[in-house]
């Protein structure tokens, strides 16, 4: 049984295969350069610490596998080499220690966008950690591939919104990552993707009245956007306000194209409904 709309908003991941967006997935003004913004010895850190993981994950492998890795870590020295290691590596559902080896074939290709992809992989990788300490690595680096991508694309918008999701998530200085998402919001305050962090950000404080407005101008803007009124439903749910939770599933209900999860917001809202 779906207990809440959170719930329910996992469900509808899960049924769509969406494994990089939904939440945080954004401007024009360069920020600094990588040497600047992480320093060498912190990013030397950052490497050493992923790799001490990375081996403690492969050293938990069968020796059969643990022998296939070895073989196939010795054939790296190229971009095809790695991506057969970062198969292997998926395929044993190990998606943490895939992202080292991606990072090395970022190394090689060095475009913003595979800069760009390493960071969203190590990033999205937090949520299969639980040591504090792994999380804390996880961001760090992803900071650093996101800034390399800035680097090389300073107006890369979607970077700029990763990384100041990092700052929020995952280091000491939360306002900093607040900082850059308002600059990317005064550049573009129509940006859909900058207004979904910002509005799970006001979540995540409690600030539901500001969460709402900015929900409510993502479905004002693009009206498509599923994924806003999942949220939106959940504000409204949080609040107290049942009638505009149905509301809002109802209207999601009316545009989604998926029949299975169209069926599963039925019954949560006929649930919504009974509850009275």
């Amino acid at each position: 049984m779906i207990k809440n709309t959170r719930t329910l908003q996992v469900v509808v991941v899960a049924c769509s295969v969406i494994l990089f967006v939904l939440l945080f997935i954004a401007n024009k003004k360069s920020v600094k350069k990588s040497e600047d913004t992480v320093p060498k010895n912190e990013a030397a850190q950052q490497v050493a610490d992923i790799k001490v993981y990375l081996d403690a994950l492969v050293s938990s492998l069968p020796d059969k596998d643990k022998k296939e890795y070895e073989a196939l870590e010795k054939k790296t020295t190229d971009t095809t080499g790695l991506n057969t290691l970062i198969d292997f590596l998926n395929s044993k559902k190990l998606a943490v220690a895939s992202c080292y080896y991606y990072q090395k074939k970022a190394e090689k290709v060095n475009t913003a966008k595979i800069w760009y992809d390493a960071g969203s992989r190590y990033f999205y990788s937090v949520g299969f950690v639980k040591d504090k300490n792994q999380a804390q690595s996880l961001y760090q680096s992803a900071m650093n591939c996101y800034t390399k991508a800035l680097d090389k694309k300073p107006d890369y918008t979607e970077a700029k919104i990763q990384l100041g999701s990092c700052y929020v998530e995952g280091s000491s200085d939360p306002m900093k990552g607040i900082g850059m998402l308002k600059e990317v919001e005064r550049m573009d305050s129509a940006n859909i993707q900058v207004q979904m962090v910002l509005g799970a950000f006001a979540v995540k404080s409690g600030q539901f009245d500001k969460a709402e407005a900015r929900y409510k101008k993502v479905v004002r803007i693009k009206p498509e956007y599923l994924e806003a009124y999942l949220f939106l439903a959940d504000v409204y749910e949080k609040e107290g306000e049942k009638a505009k939770t149905i509301e809002t599933l109802e209207r999601y209900v009316e545009l989604t194209p998926d029949k299975e999860i169209k069926e599963q917001i039925k019954k949560y809202i006929s649930q919504l409904k009974s509850n009275v």
